[in-house]
């Protein structure tokens, strides 16, 4: 995968997250529902020091196939924060939905540094 293909993987996640963490907030009063989180980065961190090893590369900047990466969602059925079984917490939602926003925005600089510098070279 390349740096493009990981920038694209990581917005489509941001934007996963962002779907999730607004149905979080849409569910915040309905009974027994259990709020849902997207697993991206703990999972990138097990692939990467799964082929840390493993691989034989013919570039040092080979990280290997991260092609079958998916981001998990996961579902927290332990806790409840209210007594009709509910466990979103709306400060931590809304805290999640600012720390998203400034993801994205970070991943959508980053790739338009990449195109600008893609042009540039592309001009000159």
């Amino acid at each position: 995968m390349d740096t493009y293909g990981l920038l694209k993987t990581a917005m489509e996640v941001s934007n996963k997250r962002a779907e999730l963490i607004s149905t979080n907030i849409a569910n915040v009063n309905t009974n027994n529902y259990k709020a849902k989180r997207v697993q991206f980065e703990s999972e990138l961190q097990k692939a990467l020091g799964k082929h840390q090893f493993a691989l034989t590369t013919t570039n040092e900047k080979h990280i290997g196939d991260l092609t079958s990466l998916e981001p998990k969602v996961i579902e927290n059925k332990a806790t409840s924060l209210k007594g009709n079984g509910n466990n979103v917490d709306l400060e931590v939602e809304m805290l999640d939905q600012a720390t998203n926003g400034l993801y994205y925005n970070a991943m959508t600089a980053q790739l338009n540094g990449r195109y600008r510098m893609m042009n540039y070279i592309l001009s000159n």
